[in-house]
């Protein structure tokens, strides 16, 4: 079983892609109804706002941390039909990193990213934040030799100037398996797209991950104007 068949498949049978789904749904409803380009919203406000509540939403679904015992607060703000079908996953645990947002499962970490919509493929990973850099060269370069750039990782000033290749960080990695779910909306149909993978460091120009797998269905979701989540 290769490695993206084996993280899909222990995170569905745990109950956690449901829940990401349904947190990404919750969160895009949200942000899509708040969204009005006439008042003045671009789509960097857009995106914003569905980031934050990508963020929140998951925390509802796994219970963690103001959600973890306050059955009031977990449910406010919320759509009654999403209150009805707010997801109980138990066995995910906060894992952040440098400020970075995540979570885990088992052995399985994910960090959240957007992207602009239609290019997932097109993700340069080191134009992205110190920590998403760094857990991008955890699945190494099409050269594992490769010199990275000093200062290009979260360490100590006194080691940010020795040198280091992408073999070093590999020998060095942890056993959990980090991953990014990276998301986006299209900012004039609603259309969402929402995927799990494995990132790769891009740097000689090559493709931007491992393994990458969609999380919904294969023509996508939308929402409404009215903020319902409605297929494509």
């Amino acid at each position: 079983m290769s490695e993206d068949e084996k993280v899909i498949a222990e995170m569905t049978e745990g109950g956690v892609l449901a829940a990401l789904r349904w947190a990404a749904l919750s969160a895009y409803t949200r942000a899509w109804a708040d969204f009005d380009p006439d008042t003045g919203h671009s789509q960097t406000v857009l995106g914003i706002i569905a980031h934050t509540l990508l963020a929140d939403r998951q925390d509802r679904v796994f219970r963690l941390e103001k959600y973890a015992e306050n059955d009031a607060v977990l449910l406010a703000g919320l759509l009654p039909s999403e209150q009805e079908s707010l997801p109980n996953v138990a066995g995910v645990e906060r894992a952040d990193l440098n400020g970075s947002p995540a979570w885990q499962f088992r052995q399985y970490r994910w960090f959240v990213s957007s992207f602009e919509h239609g290019r997932v493929h097109e993700i340069s990973w080191g134009r992205k934040s110190p920590t998403k850099r760094r857990i991008a060269a955890e699945t190494g370069d099409s050269s594992p030799d490769q010199f990275v750039l000093p200062g290009m990782f979260d360490l100590p000033g006194g080691y940010a100037l020795d040198p280091v290749t992408v073999r070093d960080l590999l020998d060095a990695r942890s056993p959990v398996v980090s991953t990014v779910l990276t998301h986006s909306i299209d900012p004039h149909t609603g259309a969402i797209e929402l995927f799990l993978g494995r990132p790769r460091l891009n740097s000689d120009g090559g493709g931007s991950w491992m393994w990458l797998r969609p999380l919904l269905p294969r023509d996508g979701a939308s929402v409404s104007t009215e903020g319902r989540i409605a297929p494509t």
